[in-house]
């Protein structure tokens, strides 16, 4: 069985936001929210993707203990329970009725007492992209922040005593921090565990 390395499965996932941003930039798609059943996120997005139709399912990681050990396992879950977006190419003749009638799907978001679909501005859908990409690739969940390389950290030093400085690397699933702090007046690199850490 082949086991691809974690840097290569972080270049995948940054390969697939590039096209998406291009995909949002370039394309004349109209974006729509479409909220699902419970629990059929998974389903309504394989019924919307088989008719043609260009589906988002925004993704992030959390950091959950795990039920069979007693360290903590980053995961990968829904940025948004039970919402999906689509893109419908209204010139190629895609429309909401085709949405409607996937499995899964309960109804399309509407912004109007009309009930007309509320259409997404792309900067708002690359803000998601944007969002979902630094949760996912670039960042980690720690203490319930999002820390990532180059974020300003405080880091905890004898009694009270907090240094200031920067993080130059996640390691070990998210458990160990290398970062750079200003001590004794110059910069000094440490490793250390998460625990030691708050957002500065």
């Amino acid at each position: 069985m082949t086991k691809t390395a974690p840097n290569e499965e972080r270049r995948a996932l940054e390969r697939n936001y590039q096209f998406m941003r291009s995909l949002i930039r370039s394309s004349s798609l109209e974006w729509i929210v479409v909220r699902t059943n419970p629990n059929c996120e998974d389903r309504a997005f394989e019924g919307i993707t088989a008719t043609g139709l260009i589906g988002y399912l925004p993704m992030m990681t959390d950091d959950r203990k795990s039920k069979t050990r007693k360290k903590r396992i980053t995961v990968s879950c829904l940025m948004f329970p039970r919402y999906l977006f689509v893109g419908l190419a209204a010139n190629a003749g895609q429309t909401c009725d085709l949405v409607r009638q996937c499995d899964g799907v309960e109804k399309i978001l509407s912004s109007t007492p009309e009930g007309a679909p509320h259409r997404v501005p792309v900067r708002e859908m690359l803000r998601v992209i944007d969002t979902a990409c630094d949760a996912e690739v670039g960042r980690k969940l720690i203490k319930g922040q999002l820390l990532s390389i180059g974020s300003n950290i405080l880091l905890e030093a004898g009694t009270g005593a907090q240094l200031k400085g920067v993080v130059r690397d996640v390691r070990k699933r998210g458990e160990l921090v290398d970062v750079e702090v200003e001590a004794f007046g110059r910069v000094v690199k440490a490793t250390v565990t998460v625990d030691k850490l708050t957002l500065g």
